[in-house]
């Protein structure tokens, strides 16, 4: 199944607070340089830091009203923290999986076109997300977490996942958690390139770059990168699917979210432009197909 979408007109403008952004990441940038010329093992260590502590999002976010219009609201602990569920309506549920550095009510556009169709909207915050306790975490805590959601919520009959909330939704779906169909918003092909984008961001050297690479490798495993493939994982999912790429992402390339719908037999093509990487999560041109498929 390929879906194809109008082109839209009006190019991604960026949100006011994008120049503060950019300047405060050329800061860091470099002062990681810096620092690497007088401490390489520090620079390492800051680096590591820097790949595990989300950075939250600001708040009040565009649909953070819709929290206090909760028909639940519960918590889960997970070790020393506690991490918030909402849910929204009556019925099947469809579960949504944020990325890194995301939220769950960034899934808010979706919640009243679910609701009226008669399902019901489950949304969370990871470790060290939105409103959840924690200050670092990783991608395998997060499937874990994901996993644990689920199986509090009860069966699950869809997932959205946005960016790299889809490599930690491939990665729980693979281990044995189950849903009838799942939605991936601008998905990596896998960790590799997430961690080169990291270092595009940072400027890190090829050097640094690597140094991070054998430190993942030595936390996590050799096998970390194919464990977080989702181009490798894809012909292992069993939901129906829908994959969602936006030809004007800057942080996902439609090429790597490309090659994880090439490589899964059971999934449909939604491609749009003008959205870039965060207008998937509440634009009509996104939030009205993907909710024909869940509903359908």
């Amino acid at each position: 199944m390929t879906i194809h979408m109008r082109n839209l007109t009006t190019a991604t403008t960026a949100s006011p607070s994008s120049q503060p952004h950019k300047v405060r990441q050329e800061a860091l940038r470099l002062g990681l340089e810096l620092y690497s010329r007088l401490s390489a093992d520090g620079a390492a260590r800051l680096i590591d830091r820097l790949a595990f502590t989300p950075q939250r999002l600001p708040m009040p976010s565009r649909y953070e009203y819709l929290l206090d219009q909760a028909d639940s609201h519960t918590q889960l602990h997970h070790g020393a923290h506690t991490l918030p569920v909402y849910s929204w309506g009556d019925g099947p549920t469809i579960l949504g999986v944020h990325g890194w550095s995301g939220a769950g009510i960034q899934f808010g556009a979706y919640i009243e076109p679910l609701v009226e169709a008669g399902y019901r909207v489950v949304l969370y915050d990871a470790p060290a997300h939105g409103r959840a306790q924690g200050e670092r975490t990783d991608l395998y805590e997060m499937a874990e977490v994901l996993t644990r959601v689920a199986h509090h919520v009860g069966p699950l009959h869809g997932i959205i996942a946005h960016s790299v909330g889809a490599l930690i939704a491939g990665r729980a779906l693979v281990d044995g958690l189950a849903a009838r169909k799942l939605v991936l918003l601008a998905p990596p092909a896998n960790l590799s390139d997430v961690v080169d984008g990291l270092g595009k961001q940072l400027g890190l050297s090829a050097s640094a770059l690597s140094g991070h690479r054998r430190r993942m490798e030595a936390r996590f495993g050799a096998d970390v990168w194919s464990r977080l493939s989702l181009e490798q994982l894809a012909p292992q999912l069993m939901p129906q699917g829908l994959v969602v790429i936006d030809s004007d992402d800057r942080e996902i390339n439609e090429a790597e979210s490309a090659r994880v719908y090439h490589h899964w037999p059971d999934a449909g093509l939604l491609r749009t432009a003008g959205l870039g990487h965060h207008r998937l999560l509440w634009h009509p041109d996104a939030v009205e197909p993907v909710t024909d498929f869940l509903t359908r």
